[in-house]
């Protein structure tokens, strides 16, 4: 009974690291600094028309926050992939092209929820 328990266990813990690797955002690695970002996107919105404040509204964000993105000044630690694909969408940018203006290189990541399990 002892052996069929811990399979169980170690097939629960398996699938549980499984499903954590596939639910946290892959990371971006960053060689530049954010503020090139935020030129860049503060260029797209020119194009677009956009505002800040209806940027911050289309990312359902706090204008502060939106800020921050667009002034460079969001820690590097706090983009992601996730991140990036909302801020393409919200000002008509290719997700692709805001990585290589980060000269980023998207990897998933290697720790976090899994490496708990």
């Amino acid at each position: 009974m002892t052996n069929n328990y811990e399979q169980t266990k170690k097939a629960v813990l398996k699938a549980v690291k499984e499903r954590a690797e596939q639910t946290r955002p892959a990371r971006i690695i960053i060689k530049t600094g954010a503020k090139d970002l935020g030129q860049y996107l503060q260029s797209c919105l020119k194009q677009q028309e956009i505002s800040r404040v209806a940027f911050a509204v289309s990312l359902d964000m706090e204008t502060e926050l939106a800020d921050a993105i667009l002034d460079g000044v969001l820690p590097e630690s706090e983009l992601h992939a996730e991140l990036l694909e909302e801020l393409a969408e919200a000002t008509g940018c290719e997700f692709d092209r805001l990585v290589r203006v980060l000269k980023g290189e998207i990897q998933a990541p290697t720790n976090g929820w899994a490496s708990l399990v």
